[in-house]
């Protein structure tokens, strides 16, 4: 008798992946006025730790590790809805999500669209299906 694999679809991982693209289209793409908050909130957050830790985190650039930090839970939620063979797939949904939203940023006040920022959200997605797929593969064993 062969084991079942878990089913990808559950309600809690279409949630968690729905949140996701809604907490990265919300701060990427509200009006800089709106978002502006958030990233106050975070910056503020990291300035409580050492300073040796929020060099380490923010790596010297906080807009590009915040660009990334906000990609990870995407990434994460995204690859933990497919298939194991299809969790790196997740890295290019999170790249095709990243473009659509430096598109979109063209066309609203006070953002700007930026390649760099690509780079950064993918980063930020292949973190996040790196940690689902090192987690899936160990809970395998």
């Amino acid at each position: 008798m062969s084991a079942r694999p878990a089913p990808t679809f559950t309600a809690g991982r279409i949630l968690a992946a729905t949140f996701a693209v809604a907490a990265v289209a919300g701060l990427t793409l509200a009006p800089r006025s709106w978002a502006w908050p958030a990233r106050s909130w975070a910056l503020d957050a990291v300035a409580l730790l050492p300073t040796r830790w929020a060099d380490f985190l923010l790596g010297g650039d906080a807009d590009r590790a915040l660009n990334i930090a906000i990609f990870v839970p995407l990434g994460a939620a995204i690859a933990a809805l497919l298939p194991l063979r299809w969790v790196p797939a997740s890295v290019g949904v999170g790249f095709a999500i990243s473009c659509a939203v430096e598109m979109a940023q063209t066309a609203i006040p006070g953002r700007v669209p930026d390649v760099a920022d690509i780079v950064a959200n993918t980063a930020g997605a292949l973190m996040g299906t790196v940690l689902v797929l090192a987690v899936r593969l160990i809970a395998r064993m």
